[in-house]
Protein backbone atom coordinates (compact mmCIF):
# COMPACT_ATOMS: atom_id res chain seq x y z
CA UNK A 1 0.00 0.00 0.00
CA UNK A 2 1.33 3.47 -0.87
CA UNK A 3 2.63 5.42 2.10
CA UNK A 4 3.48 2.40 4.24
CA UNK A 5 7.01 1.92 5.52
CA UNK A 6 8.62 -1.52 5.51
CA UNK A 7 11.73 -2.53 7.41
CA UNK A 8 13.31 -5.92 6.68
CA UNK A 9 10.07 -6.96 4.99
CA UNK A 10 7.77 -5.99 7.90
CA UNK A 11 5.33 -3.10 7.76
CA UNK A 12 6.09 -0.57 10.53
CA UNK A 13 2.85 0.21 12.36
CA UNK A 14 4.18 2.35 15.18
CA UNK A 15 4.04 -0.60 17.55
CA UNK A 16 7.39 -2.07 16.47
CA UNK A 17 10.76 -1.28 17.99
CA UNK A 18 13.12 0.47 15.59
CA UNK A 19 16.69 0.40 16.83
CA UNK A 20 19.78 2.31 15.80
CA UNK A 21 23.01 0.95 17.25
CA UNK A 22 20.97 -0.95 19.84
CA UNK A 23 18.94 2.07 20.98
CA UNK A 24 15.15 2.21 20.59
CA UNK A 25 14.05 5.17 18.48
CA UNK A 26 10.89 7.21 19.12
CA UNK A 27 10.99 8.89 15.70
CA UNK A 28 12.67 8.12 12.38
CA UNK A 29 13.55 10.91 9.96
CA UNK A 30 14.56 10.71 6.29
CA UNK A 31 16.12 13.82 4.77
CA UNK A 32 14.77 15.93 7.65
CA UNK A 33 11.19 14.65 7.36
CA UNK A 34 9.65 12.50 10.10
CA UNK A 35 8.57 9.27 8.44
CA UNK A 36 7.76 7.12 11.47
CA UNK A 37 6.76 7.60 15.11
CA UNK A 38 6.65 5.03 17.87
CA UNK A 39 3.13 4.94 19.34
CA UNK A 40 2.35 3.83 22.90
CA UNK A 41 -0.90 2.24 21.67
CA UNK A 42 -2.26 1.14 18.32
CA UNK A 43 -4.03 4.04 16.61
CA UNK A 44 -7.75 3.88 17.34
CA UNK A 45 -7.34 2.06 20.67
CA UNK A 46 -9.99 2.88 23.26
CA UNK A 47 -7.93 3.68 26.38
CA UNK A 48 -10.60 3.95 29.09
CA UNK A 49 -14.23 4.72 29.79
CA UNK A 50 -15.16 6.64 32.92
CA UNK A 51 -18.67 6.89 34.39
CA UNK A 52 -19.99 8.73 37.42
CA UNK A 53 -23.51 9.32 38.63
CA UNK A 54 -24.99 12.40 40.25
CA UNK A 55 -23.53 12.73 43.73
CA UNK A 56 -20.95 10.06 42.93
CA UNK A 57 -17.44 9.82 44.29
CA UNK A 58 -14.76 10.87 41.80
CA UNK A 59 -11.63 9.86 43.74
CA UNK A 60 -11.20 6.84 41.46
CA UNK A 61 -10.65 9.10 38.46
CA UNK A 62 -7.56 10.61 40.05
CA UNK A 63 -6.29 7.53 41.85
CA UNK A 64 -7.16 4.68 39.47
CA UNK A 65 -7.73 6.05 35.96
CA UNK A 66 -4.77 8.42 36.00
CA UNK A 67 -2.54 5.83 37.67
CA UNK A 68 -3.51 3.10 35.19
CA UNK A 69 -3.27 5.24 32.03
CA UNK A 70 -0.67 7.93 32.77
CA UNK A 71 0.30 8.37 29.10
CA UNK A 72 -3.21 9.64 28.35
CA UNK A 73 -2.70 12.66 30.60
CA UNK A 74 -0.48 15.71 30.16
CA UNK A 75 -0.59 16.29 33.93
CA UNK A 76 -2.16 14.81 37.06
CA UNK A 77 -5.92 15.51 37.35
CA UNK A 78 -6.77 17.79 40.29
CA UNK A 79 -9.83 18.81 42.26
CA UNK A 80 -10.61 22.48 41.64
CA UNK A 81 -13.74 22.40 43.81
CA UNK A 82 -14.69 20.01 46.61
CA UNK A 83 -13.24 16.51 46.77
CA UNK A 84 -14.34 12.91 46.37
CA UNK A 85 -16.90 12.88 49.21
CA UNK A 86 -18.13 16.48 48.82
CA UNK A 87 -21.61 17.06 47.39
CA UNK A 88 -20.33 19.49 44.72
CA UNK A 89 -16.97 18.83 43.10
CA UNK A 90 -15.06 19.56 39.92
CA UNK A 91 -11.93 17.89 38.55
CA UNK A 92 -9.73 19.47 35.90
CA UNK A 93 -7.75 17.12 33.69
CA UNK A 94 -5.61 17.64 30.62
CA UNK A 95 -5.34 14.96 27.96
CA UNK A 96 -1.97 14.45 26.30
CA UNK A 97 -1.57 15.06 22.58
CA UNK A 98 -2.84 12.07 20.64
CA UNK A 99 -5.67 11.31 23.11
CA UNK A 100 -9.24 12.58 22.73
CA UNK A 101 -12.77 12.13 24.07
CA UNK A 102 -14.33 9.87 21.45
CA UNK A 103 -17.73 9.44 23.12
CA UNK A 104 -19.59 11.44 25.75
CA UNK A 105 -23.00 10.51 27.13
CA UNK A 106 -24.96 12.59 29.64
CA UNK A 107 -28.17 11.03 31.04
CA UNK A 108 -30.23 14.16 30.45
CA UNK A 109 -28.28 15.79 27.62
CA UNK A 110 -27.81 12.90 25.21
CA UNK A 111 -24.78 11.43 23.47
CA UNK A 112 -21.94 12.89 21.45
CA UNK A 113 -20.80 9.79 19.58
CA UNK A 114 -17.67 11.26 18.04
CA UNK A 115 -16.50 13.37 20.97
CA UNK A 116 -14.46 16.34 19.86
CA UNK A 117 -12.88 14.37 17.04
CA UNK A 118 -9.56 12.67 16.51
CA UNK A 119 -7.98 15.83 15.13
CA UNK A 120 -8.72 17.74 18.36
CA UNK A 121 -6.47 15.83 20.73
CA UNK A 122 -5.25 16.99 24.10
CA UNK A 123 -7.12 19.84 25.75
CA UNK A 124 -8.38 20.77 29.20
CA UNK A 125 -11.56 19.20 30.56
CA UNK A 126 -13.70 19.65 33.67
CA UNK A 127 -15.68 16.84 35.28
CA UNK A 128 -18.69 18.21 37.20
CA UNK A 129 -20.50 16.24 39.90
CA UNK A 130 -23.22 17.56 42.22
CA UNK A 131 -26.13 16.17 44.19
CA UNK A 132 -28.39 15.81 41.14
CA UNK A 133 -26.11 16.68 38.21
CA UNK A 134 -22.94 15.52 36.55
CA UNK A 135 -21.17 16.18 33.31
CA UNK A 136 -18.04 16.91 31.34
CA UNK A 137 -17.03 20.04 29.46
CA UNK A 138 -14.05 20.97 27.35
CA UNK A 139 -12.43 24.02 28.90
CA UNK A 140 -9.83 24.70 26.21
CA UNK A 141 -7.82 23.10 23.47
CA UNK A 142 -10.07 23.35 20.43
CA UNK A 143 -13.24 21.49 19.57
CA UNK A 144 -16.25 21.10 21.81
CA UNK A 145 -18.75 18.48 22.88
CA UNK A 146 -21.99 18.62 20.90
CA UNK A 147 -24.27 17.85 23.85
CA UNK A 148 -24.76 19.82 27.07
CA UNK A 149 -21.77 19.53 29.36
CA UNK A 150 -23.86 19.02 32.49
CA UNK A 151 -27.35 17.81 33.35
CA UNK A 152 -29.39 15.71 35.73
CA UNK A 153 -28.20 12.18 36.33
CA UNK A 154 -24.87 10.63 35.48
CA UNK A 155 -22.45 10.77 32.61
CA UNK A 156 -19.73 8.73 30.96
CA UNK A 157 -16.97 9.40 28.49
CA UNK A 158 -14.48 7.36 26.53
CA UNK A 159 -10.90 8.38 25.73
CA UNK A 160 -9.29 7.03 22.56
CA UNK A 161 -5.78 7.23 21.12
CA UNK A 162 -5.53 8.78 17.64
CA UNK A 163 -1.77 9.21 17.41
CA UNK A 164 -2.21 12.77 16.07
Amino acid sequence: MAGDIYFNGSKLTGQHDVKLNGTNMDNVYLNGTKIWTRHPYAIGTDIFTYSVGAGGNTDSFISSIHATYPLAFASTPVYIEGSGGALDKRIRFVLADGFYVSRYAQDEGGTDSDGVGASNTGGNYIIYVGGTVSGLSRESGGGSLSVAGSGNGGHSFKVTYSGQ
